[in-house]
């Protein structure tokens, strides 16, 4: 590819040139421009200031990759808080959002900071997965830094990136079928431990987590798949393997089984279960009442003319219990 190609711009397929040669080329040409790149998965698109990574912007249909979602799956804000900050007056429209976090001390900027490096290196292994799509670079003269993201050397988030996938891929194949539900060992024993084990089960957890695994924690609820886990995680694919891998080892979570699936099931169906239980409970009201009725009209020849369906059923309880009474007197030695 020549250096005039990047000058003028460029368009591409990933099938003919890989989009790690393209970001190395605008690095070593200390390039000013935008990168896109367009796949059936979704797309995204990289800032370069002098050849550095300074500004993206993506989206990616399926993963927990945007900033509301990660903050709200994090629980720094809920949804009515967020729309209350997209609300607040700024001078400058752009990155609003981050401002008004830190405006309203939700987060601070070094917590900001950190989890924009983190999007930008997974826009990076998300896109660098795919073997089709189309990118374009175009050349500008000038490009504005992102506000709360330091620039970032190209080739260190390339590399960066790359390591994770190459590491990502032998962590995949341990974790194989990714299709494999998984539950936590405080769920399987949450029915059969009493409240203080299940009490002292947690605390002995939550001191070993961090912020990272206790959020993969709660994502494995046995009911996602691990494929889904991986993509709804708000830490990324990378992380949320090493975090899993981990918590197999230290018997946290646990392949789902057959029984444990038809347990959980069962536990879902409780709501009949009560509903007929209720019921029940009316018809031995019901009878009760019946009975207490019976026994102020006995005697009264006119109101026995008329059994009603209690009555009749109260009839047929004494004639059985009768019966039995029969059997046992014959069972008995004279």
């Amino acid at each position: 590819m020549s250096p005039s190609k990047v000058a003028k711009g460029l368009n591409a397929d990933l099938e003919n040139f890989e989009l790690t040669d393209v970001m190395q080329l605008i690095t070593q040409q200390v390039k000013c421009g935008i990168l896109s790149v367009e796949g059936s998965n979704g797309n995204c698109s990289w800032s370069f200031n002098e050849g550095s990574l300074v500004d993206f912007n993506c989206h990616f249909p399926g993963h927990s990759f945007d900033l509301k979602t990660i903050l709200i799956k994090g629980e720094h804000l809920d949804e009515q808080r967020f729309l209350s900050l997209l609300k607040e007056p700024t001078l400058n429209p752009a990155h609003h959002l981050e401002k008004a976090l830190i405006k309203n001390g939700i987060i601070n900027r070094e917590e900001l900071e950190k989890i924009n490096l983190r999007r930008l290196i997974e826009s990076f292994i998300i896109t660098l997965q795919w073997v089709k799509g189309q990118y374009k670079f175009i050349p500008t003269s000038e490009v504005k830094n992102h506000a709360f993201l330091p620039p970032q050397d190209t080739n260190f988030v390339i590399l960066e990136a790359m390591r994770q996938i190459d590491e990502m891929a032998v962590m995949k194949k341990r974790l194989q079928p990714l299709e494999k539900v998984y539950e936590t060992t405080l769920s399987l024993n949450s029915d059969e431990a009493s409240t203080k084990d299940i009490s002292l089960f947690r605390e002995g957890l939550e001191k070993q987590f961090d912020q990272d695994e206790y959020m993969i924690y709660k994502l494995f609820d046995g009911i996602r798949r691990l494929d889904e886990v991986l993509n709804i995680s708000i830490i990324g694919q990378f992380n949320t393997c090493r975090i899993t891998l981990d918590f197999l080892d230290r018997g946290i979570i646990t392949p789902q089984t057959s029984e444990s699936a038809e347990y959980r099931h069962s536990k879902s169906t409780k709501p009949t279960h009560n509903l007929t239980g209720i019921a029940l409970l009316l018809l031995s009201g019901a009878l009760l009442i019946s009975v207490a009725t019976s026994i102020r009209h006995f005697g009264n020849p006119e109101k026995e003319k008329n059994p009603t369906l209690f009555t009749a059923i109260i009839d047929n309880l004494l004639a059985d219990q009768e019966m039995v009474r029969e059997q046992a007197r014959e069972l008995l030695p004279k």
